[in-house]
């Protein structure tokens, strides 16, 4: 009796920590917006209130941010797949589907799989200067053994090269702070696996990258940096680019982020 009553509160536990923080606002077609590496539903505030004058835009906490749960693991690293059902799952309750989906860095390769476990629930994909495929384990090790030591000034030197200056800087290294150091980890191993499994031809819906920086003038040279990031073998793929911008885009350039996702959204249903 006691081993049953003690499976029924473990079986429990674990559907608890599947359970998704989020903040849904506004009414009309719906948007899920998912961050990206240490951050929290927080960094989509200035684009989610106005998207959500005509959208029903829902800003999630991946496990392990804004206070929730850990998220699973698999041999040490965040069990992507995991949460992209309960990403898939979340659109469906909360009446969102079929759904735009934004990915922010690693919320972009969360979003894909999302895609996949569940593709009649989302209508089209925006990965917000993200990757589709496996960062290589050398690049990130480094800031995973780190973190365990120093974490404030570690994630300041990981943001440092891709944010729009100090204050930026300090905003993220704070708020990643706020999340505990091996669900940190657990990401960023995660982000060293191949979690779409090279499913990337299985993506039928339209796929829009806004990238950083300028784009590249040589077109070879483009498609192999394309290549390199995992965006290959896509049916219907398309970038644009924000010269002036750094990673996080939609707090550098935020309106012509919401100008680009909303014709991306417009051409839709052609």
């Amino acid at each position: 009796m006691r081993c049953r009553v003690f499976l029924l509160c473990l079986a429990t536990l674990c559907l608890a920590s599947t359970e998704l923080t989020f903040q849904k606002v506004g009414k009309g077609p719906g948007i899920l917006l998912i961050h990206g590496f240490g951050g929290n539903k927080e960094v989509w505030s200035v684009v989610a209130a106005e998207l959500s004058r005509d959208h029903t835009v829902l800003s999630v906490d991946l496990p392990g941010s804004g206070g929730s749960p850990a998220p699973a693991l698999v041999e040490g690293s965040a069990d992507f797949n995991a949460i992209a059902k309960d990403l898939a799952a979340l659109t469906r309750r909360e009446g969102l589907s079929p759904c735009l989906v934004v990915g922010h860095s690693m919320g972009g390769p969360l979003a894909a799989c999302a895609v996949l476990e569940d593709p009649a629930a989302f209508r089209g994909l925006v990965l917000v200067d993200s990757f589709l495929g496996a960062i290589p384990a050398h690049f990130l090790e480094p800031t995973i053994i780190a973190l365990a030591k120093v974490p404030g000034p570690v994630l300041e030197a990981f943001f440092r090269p891709i944010a729009s200056g100090t204050a930026q800087v300090q905003r993220l290294a704070t708020e990643a702070q706020k999340v505990p150091v091996p669900v940190l980890q657990a990401y960023l191993r995660g982000m060293s696996r191949d979690v779409l499994r090279s499913r990337q031809a299985q993506l039928h819906l339209p796929v829009l990258l806004l990238a950083r920086g300028p784009r590249e003038p040589d077109p070879a040279k483009e498609a192999a940096t394309l290549a390199q990031f995992g965006f290959r073998d896509l049916p219907a793929f398309r970038a644009v680019h924000f010269p002036s911008a750094k990673h996080w885009i939609m707090w550098d350039a935020p309106e012509s982020f919401l100008l680009a996702v909303r014709c991306f959204e417009a051409g839709l249903g052609r």
